[in-house]
């Protein structure tokens, strides 16, 4: 069976054209994020802890079995559902010459619909010597959901089964890999392979030794990914895989369980390296100054809107990183069905209670409107819930507009007064956000509180910056078509987590 516990969000070359096109992951266990992703994407804690022992039938509504394609052309084999069974305790993926779609062979994978973050992971697997082959256990984000590219991997290659490859990918460049020695044939014996994915490093073990450790930023993934087991072989990648050769007989990967153990949680079960090591759990605090435009933590929305009441639609090229300073442009530029482009980003992974920060500079035109604010879409029985940490009407650049909202309805609207127009200085604009109180901050200085507690958003959320106008919003008064690009800056963006120390002397976490 597999076990799991549930934990509240915080508070709430050759080898490299192999893996670049492990993208055909199928929108059914994730799709390409529109507006907010369905689940936390940079690396956190990510899903629950998990051992799964296989002695139960698959349950897909946590896996997702690969079937009717491939992962590119360098695969000769086809992904077949069939070709995957669990049986007396033991997953098995298979490969052999049964036809599927025009290939000679199939073959067979198997991957979490849920993302993970930092913690362990392990299998205990057993595979078959092929030259040719490649099986596996891997994490794995891209491009195909809207992502980086971020992998972790354990890969057998069935050339020689006293060696194992293990390597890390990050924004699609490898680590350098490379073999390491098992000191048994994974043919002859399952061997337990395990690695522990930290913020500041990830270490690969084999039987409970440490093997290889990768620390340098450009070696740690930072998104969370899925998990897969995957069984493949190839025709082309002979000079890393060697021939394939296909001796009549099935080539059968065994994995006995697949188990993530959460940061800093207890070890699940005897055998587990979590047993023996200590794993850190991460904090999601962070200052960006805009320096660079960081793609690990923020996405731009592009080639769509959010609806009717919207003039414009979101183009990537209208959010710019320039001296310091992001800078989100409303301008005249026909783009999809409007006459008008406008920009947005939004942070790639969910944050929960804690401190939201923002230095930033507004716009004046009747009908535009730019905003810092947080948002989580409905999902299951949940609500859509939003938080205004900042909103700034053209119409009025003497105020900003705080609320909070639950099924696209404001619960608690107000407005502070600006010591200045918000479209001719900066402000730090602010919140607090617990489960009892939720306090909104101008400059430093407490402007409202909200107690009133089915008033204050529970779920973790992501948060979004925009500009973008409309012809149908009440509150934004009549569009009038400005002169030319209106362009909100931002200074500054912080999250602290509760109980984390404040990150700059500004910071209203300081005080708290």
């Amino acid at each position: 069976m597999r076990t799991q516990r549930r934990i509240a969000l915080a508070a709430a070359a050759s080898a490299a054209l192999v893996l670049s096109v492990i993208t055909a992951t199928t929108t059914q266990a994730d799709d390409a994020p529109t507006q907010a992703d369905d689940a936390p994407t940079q690396a956190q804690t990510g899903g629950d802890s998990f051992v799964e022992e296989f002695d139960q039938p698959i349950d897909e509504s946590f896996w997702f079995i690969n079937d009717g394609y491939r992962n590119g052309e360098h695969q000769n084999c086809m992904f077949n559902a069939d070709n995957l069974a669990v049986a007396d305790g033991i997953l098995t993926l298979t490969l052999d010459d049964t036809p599927l779609g025009g290939l000679d062979y199939s073959c067979a994978a198997m991957q979490t619909h849920q993302r993970y973050g930092y913690g362990t992971y392990e299998t205990r697997m057993r595979v078959t010597e092929a030259s040719g082959t490649n099986q596996s256990l891997f994490t794995y984000i891209g491009p195909y959901q809207g992502h980086p590219w971020h992998e972790i991997d354990v890969e057998v290659l069935g050339k020689d089964t006293t060696e194992v490859e293990i390597n890390t990918w990050v924004d699609g460049v490898p680590s350098g890999g490379g073999p390491v020695d098992i000191g048994v044939d994974n043919s002859e014996e399952f061997v337990h392979y395990a690695f522990a994915w930290e913020p500041h490093q990830v270490r690969f073990f084999i039987n409970g030794e440490l093997v290889r450790t990768y620390t340098e930023p450009s070696q740690v993934p930072s998104i969370n990914q899925q998990i897969f087991t995957m069984t493949w072989s190839t025709d082309m990648l002979t000079d890393w895989m060697g021939p394939f050769e296909y001796d009549g007989e099935p080539i059968i990967t065994e994995y006995e369980y697949v188990a993530f153990t959460r940061a800093e949680e207890e070890c699940q079960f005897e055998d587990s390296i979590v047993c023996d090591i200590d794993v850190e759990i991460p904090s999601s605090s962070f200052v960006d100054d805009f320096d660079t435009f960081d793609t690990n933590r923020w996405q731009r929305s592009n080639g769509w809107n959010n609806g009717p009441q919207q003039n414009c639609t979101w183009a990537a090229d209208q959010a710019t990183v320039a001296e310091g300073t992001l800078n989100l442009t409303f301008v005249e530029q026909a783009t999809g069905d409007r006459d008008y482009a406008c920009a947005e980003v939004q942070h790639r992974s969910r944050l929960g209670y804690g401190t939201y920060e923002v230095r930033m500079k507004g716009v004046e035109g009747s009908g535009v409107m730019a905003t810092f604010f947080t948002w989580a879409g409905a999902s299951g029985e949940q609500p859509s819930e939003a938080i205004d940490i900042a909103k700034l009407l053209g119409l009025d650049t003497s105020q900003v507009k705080l609320n909070t909202w639950r099924n696209n309805q404001p619960l608690d609207p107000v407005f502070a007064d600006l010591p200045a127009p918000a479209d001719q200085e900066f402000h730090d604009y602010g919140m607090v956000w617990s489960a009892e109180q939720l306090d909104f901050y101008l400059n430093g200085d407490l402007v409202h509180s909200i107690t009133d507690e089915d008033k204050i958003p529970s779920q973790a959320t992501n948060m979004f910056l925009n500009i973008w106008a409309s012809e149908s919003t009440p509150e934004m008064g009549e569009f009038v078509p400005p002169d030319g690009p209106l362009t909100m800056q931002v200074d500054r963006v912080a999250y602290t987590e509760p109980g984390d120390d404040c990150q700059f002397a500004e910071s209203i976490a300081c005080d708290l």
